[in-house]
Protein backbone atom coordinates (compact mmCIF):
# COMPACT_ATOMS: atom_id res chain seq x y z
CA UNK A 1 0.00 0.00 0.00
CA UNK A 2 1.17 3.44 -0.90
CA UNK A 3 0.23 6.86 0.70
CA UNK A 4 0.80 9.35 -1.31
CA UNK A 5 2.11 13.43 -0.71
CA UNK A 6 2.35 15.74 -2.43
CA UNK A 7 5.39 17.82 -2.92
CA UNK A 8 5.48 21.16 -1.99
CA UNK A 9 7.05 23.72 -4.54
CA UNK A 10 10.31 24.96 -3.66
CA UNK A 11 13.38 26.71 -4.98
CA UNK A 12 15.38 25.82 -7.48
CA UNK A 13 18.27 24.56 -5.17
CA UNK A 14 17.18 24.98 -1.53
CA UNK A 15 20.58 23.48 -0.27
CA UNK A 16 23.79 23.40 -2.10
CA UNK A 17 25.90 20.68 -1.46
CA UNK A 18 28.58 21.34 1.12
CA UNK A 19 31.64 19.55 -1.16
CA UNK A 20 31.57 21.80 -4.17
CA UNK A 21 30.58 25.29 -4.80
CA UNK A 22 27.27 25.77 -6.48
CA UNK A 23 28.38 26.61 -9.83
CA UNK A 24 28.68 22.98 -10.63
CA UNK A 25 24.60 22.41 -10.22
CA UNK A 26 22.57 21.57 -13.91
CA UNK A 27 19.05 22.46 -13.93
CA UNK A 28 17.04 20.34 -12.46
CA UNK A 29 19.38 17.97 -10.80
CA UNK A 30 22.33 18.34 -8.61
CA UNK A 31 25.52 16.94 -9.47
CA UNK A 32 26.43 14.20 -7.81
CA UNK A 33 29.93 15.39 -7.21
CA UNK A 34 30.97 14.89 -3.69
CA UNK A 35 30.49 10.99 -4.42
CA UNK A 36 34.22 11.32 -6.60
CA UNK A 37 35.77 13.18 -3.95
CA UNK A 38 39.81 14.31 -4.91
CA UNK A 39 40.82 13.03 -1.13
CA UNK A 40 41.27 8.82 0.16
CA UNK A 41 37.96 9.09 1.96
CA UNK A 42 37.78 5.67 2.16
CA UNK A 43 40.47 3.83 3.58
CA UNK A 44 40.32 0.03 4.47
CA UNK A 45 37.85 -0.84 7.04
CA UNK A 46 38.56 -3.94 8.33
CA UNK A 47 37.02 -6.59 10.65
CA UNK A 48 33.57 -7.28 9.02
CA UNK A 49 34.05 -5.23 6.18
CA UNK A 50 34.84 -6.90 2.32
CA UNK A 51 38.51 -4.94 1.69
CA UNK A 52 37.73 -4.18 -1.73
CA UNK A 53 36.32 -0.42 -0.83
CA UNK A 54 38.63 1.18 -3.74
CA UNK A 55 36.70 -0.83 -6.33
CA UNK A 56 33.09 -0.14 -4.66
CA UNK A 57 34.38 3.40 -4.65
CA UNK A 58 34.60 4.17 -8.02
CA UNK A 59 31.46 2.86 -8.74
CA UNK A 60 30.30 6.19 -7.07
CA UNK A 61 30.96 7.49 -10.13
CA UNK A 62 28.01 5.98 -11.98
CA UNK A 63 24.37 8.06 -12.74
CA UNK A 64 26.33 11.42 -12.51
CA UNK A 65 22.89 13.25 -11.16
CA UNK A 66 20.46 13.52 -8.17
CA UNK A 67 17.21 15.22 -8.23
CA UNK A 68 17.37 18.10 -6.48
CA UNK A 69 13.89 17.75 -5.10
CA UNK A 70 15.37 14.68 -2.48
CA UNK A 71 16.86 17.37 -0.50
CA UNK A 72 13.08 19.06 0.44
CA UNK A 73 12.34 15.60 0.85
CA UNK A 74 15.41 14.89 3.44
CA UNK A 75 14.58 18.19 5.32
CA UNK A 76 11.15 16.16 6.57
CA UNK A 77 11.33 12.50 6.00
CA UNK A 78 11.15 10.56 8.96
CA UNK A 79 14.72 8.90 9.15
CA UNK A 80 16.04 6.66 8.79
CA UNK A 81 14.41 6.36 5.32
CA UNK A 82 15.56 4.38 2.31
CA UNK A 83 14.36 6.55 -0.29
CA UNK A 84 13.40 4.93 -4.46
CA UNK A 85 13.69 7.17 -7.27
CA UNK A 86 11.25 5.41 -9.76
CA UNK A 87 12.22 7.56 -12.19
CA UNK A 88 15.75 7.11 -12.12
CA UNK A 89 14.81 3.08 -12.61
CA UNK A 90 13.03 3.33 -15.55
CA UNK A 91 16.18 5.96 -16.98
CA UNK A 92 18.48 2.81 -16.73
CA UNK A 93 16.56 0.47 -17.98
CA UNK A 94 15.65 2.31 -20.87
CA UNK A 95 19.26 3.03 -21.17
CA UNK A 96 20.61 -0.94 -20.85
CA UNK A 97 17.46 -1.75 -23.63
CA UNK A 98 18.98 0.71 -26.17
CA UNK A 99 22.68 -0.99 -25.49
CA UNK A 100 20.77 -4.39 -26.12
CA UNK A 101 18.70 -3.25 -29.09
CA UNK A 102 20.61 -5.37 -31.50
CA UNK A 103 20.67 -8.90 -30.09
CA UNK A 104 17.71 -10.86 -30.93
CA UNK A 105 15.05 -12.47 -28.44
CA UNK A 106 16.46 -11.13 -25.31
CA UNK A 107 14.79 -10.92 -21.90
CA UNK A 108 15.52 -8.40 -19.04
CA UNK A 109 14.73 -9.53 -15.71
CA UNK A 110 15.52 -8.28 -12.58
CA UNK A 111 17.33 -10.00 -9.87
CA UNK A 112 14.32 -9.82 -6.87
CA UNK A 113 16.89 -10.68 -4.31
CA UNK A 114 18.50 -7.10 -4.96
CA UNK A 115 15.76 -5.25 -4.08
CA UNK A 116 12.42 -6.37 -2.86
CA UNK A 117 10.59 -3.36 -2.22
CA UNK A 118 6.74 -4.33 -3.83
CA UNK A 119 6.64 -0.13 -5.48
CA UNK A 120 10.03 -0.86 -7.01
CA UNK A 121 9.15 -4.32 -8.51
CA UNK A 122 5.51 -3.09 -9.34
CA UNK A 123 7.29 -0.20 -11.64
CA UNK A 124 9.68 -2.98 -13.44
CA UNK A 125 6.44 -4.95 -14.03
CA UNK A 126 5.37 -2.08 -15.87
CA UNK A 127 8.21 -1.54 -17.43
CA UNK A 128 7.92 -5.29 -18.39
CA UNK A 129 10.38 -6.63 -17.10
CA UNK A 130 10.06 -10.48 -15.75
CA UNK A 131 12.27 -12.05 -12.43
CA UNK A 132 15.10 -13.99 -11.48
CA UNK A 133 14.16 -15.60 -7.97
CA UNK A 134 15.75 -17.75 -5.26
CA UNK A 135 13.01 -18.24 -2.93
CA UNK A 136 9.57 -18.73 -2.46
CA UNK A 137 9.06 -15.54 -0.69
CA UNK A 138 11.07 -13.87 -4.07
CA UNK A 139 8.36 -15.59 -5.94
CA UNK A 140 5.71 -14.77 -4.02
CA UNK A 141 6.89 -10.97 -4.68
CA UNK A 142 7.53 -11.42 -8.26
CA UNK A 143 4.36 -12.24 -8.62
CA UNK A 144 1.98 -9.73 -6.39
CA UNK A 145 3.89 -7.27 -8.63
CA UNK A 146 3.11 -8.52 -12.21
CA UNK A 147 6.33 -9.89 -12.84
CA UNK A 148 6.86 -12.50 -15.93
CA UNK A 149 8.44 -14.75 -17.32
CA UNK A 150 10.19 -15.72 -14.06
CA UNK A 151 12.94 -17.88 -14.10
CA UNK A 152 14.82 -19.64 -11.04
CA UNK A 153 17.79 -21.20 -9.68
CA UNK A 154 18.90 -21.53 -6.10
CA UNK A 155 20.84 -24.74 -3.71
CA UNK A 156 18.26 -25.16 -1.53
CA UNK A 157 14.90 -25.57 -2.87
CA UNK A 158 12.52 -28.27 -1.22
CA UNK A 159 10.92 -31.10 -2.88
CA UNK A 160 7.48 -28.54 -1.29
CA UNK A 161 9.33 -25.54 -3.30
CA UNK A 162 9.98 -27.36 -6.51
CA UNK A 163 6.19 -28.28 -7.00
CA UNK A 164 5.09 -24.44 -5.57
CA UNK A 165 7.69 -23.16 -8.66
CA UNK A 166 5.80 -26.30 -11.30
CA UNK A 167 2.28 -24.99 -10.06
CA UNK A 168 3.27 -21.46 -11.38
CA UNK A 169 4.90 -22.45 -14.46
CA UNK A 170 8.50 -21.39 -13.43
CA UNK A 171 11.24 -24.32 -14.81
CA UNK A 172 13.90 -23.90 -12.59
CA UNK A 173 17.28 -24.01 -13.43
CA UNK A 174 18.59 -26.93 -10.89
CA UNK A 175 22.25 -26.30 -9.92
CA UNK A 176 23.08 -29.72 -8.32
CA UNK A 177 22.91 -33.33 -8.97
CA UNK A 178 21.11 -33.55 -5.29
CA UNK A 179 18.43 -30.66 -6.75
CA UNK A 180 17.89 -32.81 -10.08
CA UNK A 181 17.24 -36.14 -8.26
CA UNK A 182 14.92 -34.60 -5.83
CA UNK A 183 13.01 -32.93 -9.16
CA UNK A 184 12.71 -36.26 -10.19
CA UNK A 185 11.72 -37.96 -7.56
CA UNK A 186 8.89 -35.61 -6.00
CA UNK A 187 6.29 -36.81 -9.03
CA UNK A 188 6.67 -33.90 -10.63
CA UNK A 189 4.59 -34.77 -14.09
CA UNK A 190 6.98 -31.62 -15.77
CA UNK A 191 9.62 -33.84 -17.73
CA UNK A 192 10.95 -30.23 -18.55
CA UNK A 193 14.16 -28.80 -16.99
CA UNK A 194 16.30 -26.47 -16.78
CA UNK A 195 20.13 -26.69 -15.50
CA UNK A 196 22.70 -24.24 -14.00
CA UNK A 197 26.19 -24.66 -15.27
CA UNK A 198 29.38 -24.62 -12.92
CA UNK A 199 31.65 -22.04 -13.92
CA UNK A 200 35.41 -21.63 -12.50
CA UNK A 201 35.95 -18.09 -11.30
CA UNK A 202 37.71 -15.29 -13.04
CA UNK A 203 41.40 -15.03 -12.85
CA UNK A 204 41.65 -13.40 -9.21
CA UNK A 205 42.66 -13.79 -5.93
CA UNK A 206 40.50 -17.09 -5.55
CA UNK A 207 41.70 -18.82 -8.35
CA UNK A 208 45.17 -19.37 -6.13
CA UNK A 209 43.19 -21.89 -4.20
CA UNK A 210 41.71 -25.02 -5.96
CA UNK A 211 39.21 -25.56 -3.78
CA UNK A 212 37.58 -21.93 -4.27
CA UNK A 213 38.49 -22.21 -7.95
CA UNK A 214 35.49 -23.50 -9.14
CA UNK A 215 31.94 -22.00 -8.07
CA UNK A 216 30.26 -24.04 -5.74
CA UNK A 217 27.13 -23.42 -8.07
CA UNK A 218 25.75 -25.73 -10.93
CA UNK A 219 26.50 -29.04 -12.71
CA UNK A 220 29.09 -30.04 -14.87
CA UNK A 221 27.57 -30.89 -18.17
CA UNK A 222 30.03 -34.12 -19.14
CA UNK A 223 28.99 -35.99 -16.20
CA UNK A 224 27.73 -39.21 -16.50
CA UNK A 225 25.64 -39.56 -13.83
CA UNK A 226 23.91 -36.14 -14.62
CA UNK A 227 23.36 -37.96 -18.01
CA UNK A 228 21.78 -40.86 -16.59
CA UNK A 229 19.11 -39.01 -14.36
CA UNK A 230 18.25 -37.36 -17.55
CA UNK A 231 18.04 -40.50 -19.35
CA UNK A 232 16.54 -42.57 -16.53
CA UNK A 233 13.45 -39.96 -16.21
CA UNK A 234 12.87 -38.89 -19.71
CA UNK A 235 14.07 -35.30 -18.67
CA UNK A 236 13.99 -32.62 -21.25
CA UNK A 237 16.87 -29.90 -20.73
CA UNK A 238 15.65 -26.46 -22.04
CA UNK A 239 17.45 -23.68 -20.20
CA UNK A 240 20.94 -23.47 -19.53
CA UNK A 241 21.67 -20.87 -16.84
CA UNK A 242 25.70 -19.34 -15.87
CA UNK A 243 26.41 -17.01 -13.60
CA UNK A 244 29.97 -15.89 -13.46
CA UNK A 245 29.69 -12.67 -10.74
CA UNK A 246 30.60 -9.41 -12.37
CA UNK A 247 31.61 -9.54 -15.78
CA UNK A 248 34.78 -6.88 -16.39
CA UNK A 249 35.37 -7.59 -20.40
CA UNK A 250 34.64 -9.20 -23.30
CA UNK A 251 37.23 -11.85 -22.78
CA UNK A 252 35.40 -12.41 -19.11
CA UNK A 253 32.58 -13.85 -21.78
CA UNK A 254 34.14 -15.35 -23.92
CA UNK A 255 34.92 -18.44 -22.49
CA UNK A 256 31.47 -18.76 -21.14
CA UNK A 257 29.31 -18.32 -24.48
CA UNK A 258 31.84 -20.76 -26.16
CA UNK A 259 30.92 -23.69 -23.03
CA UNK A 260 26.99 -22.33 -24.04
CA UNK A 261 27.80 -23.03 -27.73
CA UNK A 262 29.45 -26.55 -27.38
CA UNK A 263 26.68 -27.07 -24.12
CA UNK A 264 24.35 -26.67 -27.20
CA UNK A 265 25.23 -29.79 -28.99
CA UNK A 266 24.26 -32.12 -25.93
CA UNK A 267 21.39 -30.68 -25.04
CA UNK A 268 19.69 -30.05 -28.60
CA UNK A 269 16.21 -29.11 -27.67
CA UNK A 270 17.22 -25.79 -25.26
CA UNK A 271 15.18 -22.85 -25.50
CA UNK A 272 16.63 -20.15 -23.07
CA UNK A 273 20.16 -19.35 -22.83
CA UNK A 274 20.37 -17.48 -19.31
CA UNK A 275 23.42 -15.46 -18.88
CA UNK A 276 22.68 -14.59 -15.19
CA UNK A 277 23.33 -10.72 -13.62
CA UNK A 278 26.52 -9.38 -13.06
CA UNK A 279 26.50 -6.24 -15.66
CA UNK A 280 26.91 -3.22 -13.28
CA UNK A 281 30.41 -2.85 -13.75
CA UNK A 282 30.62 -2.81 -17.53
CA UNK A 283 27.18 -0.50 -17.84
CA UNK A 284 28.76 2.17 -15.78
CA UNK A 285 32.10 2.72 -15.77
CA UNK A 286 32.93 0.69 -18.81
CA UNK A 287 30.53 1.74 -21.66
CA UNK A 288 33.70 0.73 -24.58
CA UNK A 289 34.21 -2.64 -22.91
CA UNK A 290 30.38 -2.52 -22.43
CA UNK A 291 29.63 -2.80 -26.09
CA UNK A 292 32.17 -4.96 -27.41
CA UNK A 293 30.71 -7.48 -24.94
CA UNK A 294 27.05 -6.77 -26.44
CA UNK A 295 28.65 -7.35 -30.05
CA UNK A 296 29.97 -10.60 -28.85
CA UNK A 297 26.95 -11.91 -27.03
CA UNK A 298 24.71 -10.61 -30.27
CA UNK A 299 27.38 -12.48 -32.87
CA UNK A 300 27.10 -15.69 -30.98
CA UNK A 301 23.50 -15.95 -30.87
CA UNK A 302 22.87 -14.84 -34.28
CA UNK A 303 25.74 -17.27 -35.16
CA UNK A 304 23.37 -19.95 -32.65
CA UNK A 305 19.46 -18.78 -34.18
CA UNK A 306 20.94 -19.37 -37.43
CA UNK A 307 22.12 -23.04 -37.20
CA UNK A 308 18.76 -23.95 -35.20
CA UNK A 309 14.27 -24.20 -36.83
CA UNK A 310 13.59 -22.64 -33.31
CA UNK A 311 15.83 -19.68 -32.04
CA UNK A 312 16.70 -19.41 -28.46
CA UNK A 313 15.90 -16.68 -26.13
CA UNK A 314 18.75 -14.89 -24.42
CA UNK A 315 17.98 -13.86 -20.74
CA UNK A 316 20.04 -11.55 -18.64
CA UNK A 317 19.13 -10.81 -14.90
CA UNK A 318 20.80 -7.12 -13.41
CA UNK A 319 19.99 -6.53 -10.01
CA UNK A 320 22.79 -3.90 -8.88
CA UNK A 321 22.55 -2.33 -12.63
CA UNK A 322 18.93 -1.29 -11.61
CA UNK A 323 18.32 -0.76 -8.53
CA UNK A 324 21.80 0.63 -6.66
CA UNK A 325 21.74 4.07 -8.11
CA UNK A 326 18.59 4.73 -7.89
CA UNK A 327 18.36 4.55 -3.64
CA UNK A 328 19.16 6.42 -1.30
CA UNK A 329 19.15 6.25 2.75
CA UNK A 330 18.54 9.73 4.51
CA UNK A 331 19.83 9.74 8.16
CA UNK A 332 19.75 11.81 11.11
CA UNK A 333 22.85 12.44 13.26
CA UNK A 334 22.67 11.78 16.76
CA UNK A 335 26.01 12.45 18.18
CA UNK A 336 29.09 14.33 16.87
CA UNK A 337 31.82 14.67 18.83
CA UNK A 338 35.64 15.42 18.05
CA UNK A 339 38.37 12.60 18.15
CA UNK A 340 41.38 12.18 19.41
CA UNK A 341 42.79 10.85 15.87
CA UNK A 342 41.58 14.45 14.87
CA UNK A 343 38.34 13.35 12.90
CA UNK A 344 34.67 14.25 13.80
CA UNK A 345 32.80 11.26 14.78
CA UNK A 346 29.38 10.49 13.70
CA UNK A 347 26.60 8.57 15.02
CA UNK A 348 23.64 8.37 12.65
CA UNK A 349 20.21 6.74 13.62
CA UNK A 350 20.96 3.72 11.35
CA UNK A 351 23.62 0.96 10.99
CA UNK A 352 25.79 0.43 8.15
CA UNK A 353 26.56 -3.14 9.54
CA UNK A 354 22.83 -4.11 9.66
CA UNK A 355 22.22 -2.16 5.75
CA UNK A 356 25.65 -1.87 3.80
CA UNK A 357 27.83 -4.99 4.87
CA UNK A 358 28.48 -5.52 1.01
CA UNK A 359 30.04 -1.76 0.32
CA UNK A 360 30.50 1.15 2.59
CA UNK A 361 28.93 4.27 1.14
CA UNK A 362 30.47 8.00 0.55
CA UNK A 363 28.34 10.84 2.28
CA UNK A 364 26.16 12.64 -0.80
CA UNK A 365 25.38 15.58 0.97
CA UNK A 366 24.63 16.84 4.25
CA UNK A 367 21.28 19.16 5.57
CA UNK A 368 21.56 21.79 6.38
CA UNK A 369 24.82 23.28 4.18
CA UNK A 370 27.21 25.40 6.26
CA UNK A 371 29.69 27.80 5.72
CA UNK A 372 33.10 27.60 6.84
CA UNK A 373 36.40 25.40 7.24
CA UNK A 374 35.84 21.57 5.96
CA UNK A 375 36.59 18.76 8.83
CA UNK A 376 37.15 15.26 8.12
CA UNK A 377 34.11 13.00 9.23
CA UNK A 378 34.00 9.14 9.98
CA UNK A 379 30.15 8.54 9.56
CA UNK A 380 29.45 5.40 11.78
CA UNK A 381 26.36 3.94 12.60
CA UNK A 382 24.34 3.60 15.82
CA UNK A 383 25.17 -0.21 17.15
CA UNK A 384 28.16 -1.08 19.70
CA UNK A 385 29.68 -2.92 16.82
CA UNK A 386 33.53 -1.00 17.06
CA UNK A 387 33.67 -0.61 13.26
CA UNK A 388 30.11 -0.06 12.14
CA UNK A 389 31.51 2.29 9.44
CA UNK A 390 29.53 4.27 6.30
CA UNK A 391 32.36 5.58 5.41
CA UNK A 392 35.83 6.98 6.65
CA UNK A 393 37.81 10.53 5.84
CA UNK A 394 34.80 12.45 4.52
CA UNK A 395 35.62 16.19 4.27
CA UNK A 396 32.42 18.04 4.88
CA UNK A 397 31.28 21.30 6.33
CA UNK A 398 31.24 20.66 10.61
CA UNK A 399 28.08 18.36 10.77
CA UNK A 400 26.40 18.71 14.25
CA UNK A 401 23.40 16.83 16.07
CA UNK A 402 20.15 16.74 14.49
CA UNK A 403 22.10 17.50 10.87
CA UNK A 404 21.01 15.18 7.91
CA UNK A 405 22.83 13.31 5.64
CA UNK A 406 21.71 11.28 2.34
CA UNK A 407 23.98 8.27 1.35
CA UNK A 408 23.97 7.08 -2.28
CA UNK A 409 24.20 3.79 -4.05
CA UNK A 410 21.81 2.54 -1.54
CA UNK A 411 18.90 0.70 -4.21
CA UNK A 412 20.04 -3.14 -4.31
CA UNK A 413 21.05 -5.42 -1.71
CA UNK A 414 20.33 -3.12 1.29
CA UNK A 415 16.99 -3.53 2.74
CA UNK A 416 17.09 -6.87 1.09
CA UNK A 417 19.90 -8.79 2.95
CA UNK A 418 19.53 -6.31 6.55
CA UNK A 419 20.53 -7.55 9.56
CA UNK A 420 19.12 -6.97 13.03
CA UNK A 421 21.81 -5.92 15.52
CA UNK A 422 20.43 -4.85 18.65
CA UNK A 423 16.85 -5.31 16.84
CA UNK A 424 17.10 -2.40 15.31
CA UNK A 425 14.28 -1.95 12.71
CA UNK A 426 14.76 -1.95 8.62
CA UNK A 427 14.39 2.00 7.52
CA UNK A 428 10.80 2.47 6.18
CA UNK A 429 10.93 2.49 2.64
CA UNK A 430 9.64 5.82 -0.05
CA UNK A 431 9.63 6.13 -3.99
CA UNK A 432 9.73 9.54 -5.88
CA UNK A 433 7.69 9.38 -8.48
CA UNK A 434 6.41 12.49 -10.56
CA UNK A 435 7.06 14.81 -8.23
CA UNK A 436 5.03 12.73 -5.35
CA UNK A 437 6.52 11.42 -2.57
CA UNK A 438 5.09 7.98 -1.65
CA UNK A 439 5.47 6.06 1.51
CA UNK A 440 5.55 2.37 1.03
CA UNK A 441 3.39 0.60 3.64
Amino acid sequence: MLTFVKLPKFPLFPVPFSLFPISTVKPNFVRLLSMISKYDNNQEIKDGWRDDVAEFRNWMKIIPTIPEKLFKIASDIPTPALVYDLDAITDTVTALRNDLREIPNIELCLAVKANRCQSVLRHMAKLGLGADITTIQELDAAIAAGLWPIYSTAPGFSVADLKRLATEGVIPDLCSLSQLRVWCESANPDKRVGLRLRLPFHEDSKAKNVVTRWSRFGVDPKDSGLHSLIQTHELEVVHLHVHEGETFSEADLHQTLDLLVSCLEIFPKVEVLNLGGGWAYLFHLQKPEAQRVWNLVNKTITRINNQRQQPVRLVIEPGMLLTMMAGYLVAEVKAADDHPSGHRIVVLDTSAWNLMFWAPRPAVAQIPFREGPMFVHDLAGCTCYETDYFCLNEKMARIEVGDRVILNASGAYTSSVARSLHGLPIPKEFVIRDNLLCLVE
